[in-house]
């Protein structure tokens, strides 16, 4: 991977042909304010694609209400079930790369056409994609089982389902294991977002395969420690004021960090 200065910026062309051979990319340095531009640009293309953006979001978050209304017993596994959607989120935005693809050609769909090219995103690469989303469900799975297990060392006979936050608040070795279950998934989490950052959208707009991706992703993190620092908080930031705004809010902040990831990957990634 070869390092280059933001004055050989250059768009990536679609790739609308059959390649799927490994290609190499360059990495491009960016600054620390680079952050916010993506997230101005992301809140930009949210209000352009206002409607289908929304409808998608309202989607997703039909589904996580779903699956979080199955563990709404046990406390524990909806806080794992929440941290797993930050895991599979580069995912589930492929949809919203599509729109904010389409804006930067000059296009600008109206509902219906924006909402179905937001679910069109198979057609591209489905290969590369769901070769991708197996990883991800992989590291959603290590994510559940970890959290089970840590549950499992620390108390013996532990109750997890009704009082469960009182009942835990009064365990003697609750601070060991508050930190212990953070910390693993601070790994967990870190693993995701360094494989892919920019992976997702790149295999969304190229037909690469998903492992080229997860490598150009991890350089990409690697080039720029500090500004994709500060975006995975300011991701984790979104998902977590869209949870607080009893998760409808989710179907707002969603497609905003979906489009602001589409112009990270734009501005941290060019053809090599």
């Amino acid at each position: 991977m070869t390092v280059v200065s933001d004055s050989e910026r250059d768009l990536l062309p679609d790739n609308k042909g059959e390649r799927t051979e490994p290609l190499k990319f360059k990495i491009r340095e960016v600054d620390a304010d680079a952050p916010m531009r993506w997230l101005d640009k992301g809140i930009k293309d949210y209000k352009e694609m206002l409607v289908p953006s929304t409808l998608m979001g309202l989607v997703y978050v039909i589904i996580g209400v779903i699956m979080m209304s199955m563990a709404w017993s046990y406390p524990i596994f909806m806080t794992t079930l929440a941290a797993g959607f930050l895991i599979i989120g580069p995912l589930v935005a492929v949809g919203f790369y599509n729109m904010s693809m389409e804006l930067e050609k000059g296009n600008k769909p109206d509902m219906l056409t924006g909402t179905m090219m937001g679910w069109a995103f198979m057609a591209r690469n489905a290969l590369g994609l769901v070769s991708f989303a197996l990883v991800l469900g992989v590291l959603m799975g290590a994510w559940a089982l970890v959290s089970s297990v840590t549950v499992a060392l620390f108390f013996d006979n532990f109750i997890v389902g009704g009082d469960f936050f009182d009942t835990l608040m009064k365990q003697h070795n609750v601070v060991p294991f508050v930190l212990t279950y953070m910390l693993t998934g601070l790994v967990i989490a870190t693993i995701a977002f360094s494989i892919s950052v920019v992976a997702a959208p790149l295999v969304t707009h190229r037909r690469v395969d998903f492992v080229t991706a997860m490598i150009t992703s991890v350089e990409a993190v690697k080039t720029n420690p500090a500004p994709l620092f500060t975006w995975a908080l300011m991701i984790a930031a979104l998902v977590v004021v869209g949870f607080l705004l009893g998760v409808i809010g989710l179907a707002v902040t969603l497609p905003v960090v979906g489009h602001a990831s589409w112009h990270a990957y734009r501005d941290l990634v060019a053809e090599g």
